[in-house]
This record gives structure tokens, C-alpha cells and sequence, in this order.
């Protein structure tokens, strides 16, 4: 499957709650993956973004080393970050976390070296999405 395919929503997505928490504890915070592709729609004149997603090549713990592609789709973005710091974003160092506050959901690609375990109160992400909602799904990666 293409990111094409993948990025046009061709796949069922779940709808994360806050009671869910961090999806991404299944990857293992998705230390060392792959970020695979960043989309963002701006085709709704009446939001100033639409939609953003994110998807990753991952590595589920205990599970296929192929690896997945693990698709995040942002609603009603509030708030969206990509600036200076790391040169290539395209392998998640630090890990990644999702959180919630406010009604408002947060990817966090930049918490920081040990920001997974020991976030710092305060701290801005220089690489981050905060929308009203997110939906996630998860396809074997192509071989």
C-alpha cells in the first residue's frame, strides 16, 4: 500500500479518547522508528488547517519484524509545529508521546532526551500537532 493510499483514508481509523491515553506505549514510543510521511490540508477555507496526519513505520514489541505503519489523522487542528532542532526528523530519536489536556489532543515528536519518562512541565516541542480529535489505525507495512 502506497502513502497515497494510506494518506487517503482507505483504511477504517478508530477514534482516540482520553481514556485511552498514548496509543504509541504499544510501539514503544516509537524510539528509533521511522517517520514515514506528514500530510496537511488546508482545503477548508472555513478552519485555518483541515487535517493533519502522520504516519510512522514501527516496530511492535514482541510482534512482526517487518514492522506496521502506524497512521495518525489530526481533526480540527488547533496548533501545529515543524521548526529548527534536529537536522532529519525522518528517525524518532527521542521517541514520541501523545497527550491530553484541555479537550485537546497533542503528538509530541521532539519531548526531549528522557521527555517519555520524565516530561518537562512547560517545555514547547519544536515538532508537534495539537488538535480537537484524533483517529488511528494500524496495517502490516508493505513487504
Amino acid at each position: 500500500m502506497s502513502s497515497e493510499d494510506i494518506a487517503k483514508g482507505s483504511m477504517p481509523m478508530t477514534r482516540l479518547t482520553p481514556e485511552d491515553g498514548d496509543v504509541l506505549e504499544r510501539y514503544g514510543h516509537l524510539y528509533d522508528d521511522l517517520l514515514h510521511s506528514i500530510h496537511l490540508d488546508f482545503s477548508d477555507r472555513t478552519q485555518r488547517i483541515g487535517w493533519a496526519e502522520v504516519i510512522f513505520l514501527a516496530r511492535k514489541e514482541g510482534g512482526d519484524p517487518r514492522g506496521v505503519h502506524v497512521q495518525l489523522r489530526f481533526l480540527d487542528v488547533r496548533a501545529f509545529q515543524f521548526t529548527e532542532g534536529n537536522p532529519s526528523y525522518l528517525i524518532i530519536d527521542d521517541g514520541a508521546r501523545i497527550t491530553w489536556k484541555d479537550g485537546l489532543v497533542t503528538l509530541d515528536l521532539d519531548p526531549g532526551p528522557n521527555g517519555i519518562d520524565e516530561p518537562i512541565p512547560d517545555r514547547v516541542s519544536k515538532f508537534f500537532i495539537t488538535a480537537k480529535a484524533c483517529e488511528w489505525t494500524e496495517e502490516p507495512a508493505p513487504l
